[in-house]
């Protein structure tokens, strides 16, 4: 293998390749040096790859290759992001990356270049939140391409970050109201359940969508998210994260209307016959195929309307969720477990500031339970024969 080590090389990078490739380009062989490695290994599997590509006539020097040829074998590498955050990042390259930014050599971009970039989706008029969001993908992909040793300096590392002035303040409903709205909306649609249940366990919208009676176990009154519907309406095995395929408690009320609409569910199918298109969703049309987001979204509206309820996004239910278990001074770990997020700090960013009055009650409640104690103690001191 014609791998080498430059042991003069200042820093860990010392092994690089040099191949000939079949081109003869005025009488003299084309060769392909690529130097920056950390091992052997790492430098042999790097000149396969390039010996490949260029034997189908597809390799690239690095300083021809265009941003976009980069950005379309970089996502291809990025497969262990979930699907919704590929499916971003897709329509992130396709919209807004590559129509401006695509036609520039890779290791040509300038940090001017990306500034301009991000000033014009100002100008289109997108939300700070999603510019931040494009420029992160930008920075991902210069970042990799570093990595590779494709560019030397990641060119986003010298523009100035995009800043959200502030995240939009929870809006979520009082118990109350969420009782009364429910109770108002009940016989408005068969998609009624897809709300309850954003409400009773916090699940994200692909995911009650994707809920199967399967997944239910109403004895032990749990259920185990292991698949959602995307925005498409396509069942999709997984959820976002790992740590969204998990079990959520459910309560005794929430079973009963469960079942309730597994009545109803299965009054259609006996009826329909070999019409029925079988999926075992909780959530699903008349005929038994999956709802889509749209449709809910739909839904969700005309319930708003009908109701006069201040207006909240279908996601806000599940910050309500959160806010209700607050209130009743669940656990935070458990919070964040039952909202399936990856870490308990995103579940404290989040809500945290909902919890202001934790502190004071938590004193509250000591001073409680040492006075239950003290009283205890005396009634033992005046009845000796009562001590255990």
């Amino acid at each position: 293998m014609p791998v080498f080590k430059n042991e003069k090389a200042r820093g860990d990078k010392k092994w690089w390749y040099q191949f000939y490739t079949g081109e003869i380009k005025n009488g003299v062989r084309k060769r392909i040096t690529k130097r920056g490695f950390k091992t052997k290994r790492e430098a042999e599997r790097a000149m396969v790859e390039a010996q490949a590509a260029s034997r189908k006539g597809q390799y690239v020097e690095p300083s021809r290759m265009l941003f976009r040829d980069y950005l379309q074998d970089w996502i291809k590498t990025k497969r262990n992001l979930g699907e919704q955050t590929l499916e971003l990042y897709d329509s992130y390259l396709r919209t807004h990356i590559i129509p401006v930014l695509g036609h520039i050599p890779l290791a040509k971009l300038t940090a001017h270049d990306i500034e301009m970039f991000l000033n014009s989706l100002h100008d289109k008029g997108l939300a700070a939140g999603t510019v931040k969001r494009i420029f992160s993908v930008v920075n991902a992909a210069l970042n990799a391409a570093e990595t590779k040793e494709l560019i030397t300096k990641n060119a986003a590392n010298k523009v100035e970050k995009p800043q959200v002035s502030r995240r939009r303040e929870l809006v979520v409903w009082d118990p109350a109201y969420v009782s009364v709205f429910l109770e108002q909306t009940k016989q408005a649609s068969r998609y009624w359940i897809a709300i309850y249940l954003a409400v009773m366990t916090g699940m994200r919208q692909g995911e009650i969508l994707g809920l199967r009676w399967s997944d239910i176990d109403f004895e032990k009154r749990t259920l185990t998210i292991q698949q959602t519907v995307n925005r498409h309406g396509e069942i999709k095995q997984g959820g976002k994260t790992k740590q969204s395929m998990r079990s959520v408690a459910l309560s005794p009320e929430t079973i009963e209307v469960l079942q309730d609409h597994h009545k109803l569910i299965m009054m259609e199918r006996a009826a329909l016959g070999s019409a029925y298109e079988d999926h075992g969703l909780v959530v699903c049309t008349q005929f038994g195929g999956p709802v889509t987001q749209r449709t809910i979204q739909k839904v969700w509206t005309s319930f708003l309307k009908k109701t006069g309820a201040p207006k909240i996004t279908f996601h806000d239910l599940r910050h309500t969720h959160a806010s209700l278990l607050i209130k009743q001074g669940v656990h935070i770990k458990v919070i964040s477990e039952r909202l399936g997020h990856s870490s308990v700090s995103i579940t404290m960013d989040t809500y945290g500031h909902l919890m202001p009055n934790m502190q004071e009650d938590a004193a509250i409640g000591l001073d409680r339970l040492m006075k239950k104690t003290r009283e205890v103690q005396c009634d033992d001191t005046e009845n000796p024969d009562h001590r255990v």
